[in-house]
């Protein structure tokens, strides 16, 4: 019969205990890198929806102002907050957070409210809920160059599901009047 050394049997209980510690660190970086990929993953997520709602924000007031801009009210300068679609001849002023305000805001704009309820409003948060309606401004840049039509810069502002996920997106838009040949005949 043979005898076990005893200087073997404690080389193989400490490279057990080896592996095991560095199968453990493994194990941990791996849940922490999970953790923080699923943190990414919501932010990224909140973010589009953010992106999404000022789009379509932008999206409408292109369709107010292709059906009918004559409509719409007109200001030389929009100051307040506006309670109805306006086209202003002054700036856009976008404000960031302050202590007083945990909302970043377009301090002239307009406030897209007409969205609800398939746009639900809480400020707690929660699946499938916004921060704040979005806001809107509505520019008047003067007429084109060809004095065919007028052109106005759109800014739409739109949050996702907290106060961190903000989209601002612009856009330039040429309303023109009247019929043109386009066909060189």
């Amino acid at each position: 019969m043979q005898k076990n050394n005893p200087m073997q049997n404690g080389f193989v209980l400490i490279a057990s205990l080896l592996i095991l510690i560095v199968m453990t660190v493994l194990a941990v970086s791996m849940f922490h890198s999970v953790g923080l990929q699923e943190q990414m993953a919501g932010n990224l997520r909140e973010k589009a929806r953010a992106f999404q709602v000022a789009q379509s924000t932008l999206q409408y007031l292109e369709y107010l102002l292709a059906s009918g801009a004559s409509s719409l009210a007109q200001s030389t300068s929009c100051s307040a907050p506006l309670s109805t679609p306006t086209i202003c001849n002054n700036a856009v002023s976008i404000q960031n957070p302050s202590s007083t305000n945990s909302l970043m805001t377009i301090s002239n704009g307009g406030t897209y409210s007409t969205m609800q309820p398939a746009l639900p409003i809480a400020t707690s948060g929660g699946a499938g809920n916004y921060y704040a309606n979005p806001q809107f401004y509505v520019q008047y840049l003067g007429l084109t160059a060809d004095l065919q039509g007028q052109v106005y810069e759109l800014t739409a502002l739109g949050y996702g599901g907290n106060p961190n996920t903000v989209a601002v997106v612009q856009s330039t838009y040429k309303l023109t009047t009247g019929t043109k040949n386009l066909g060189g005949l």
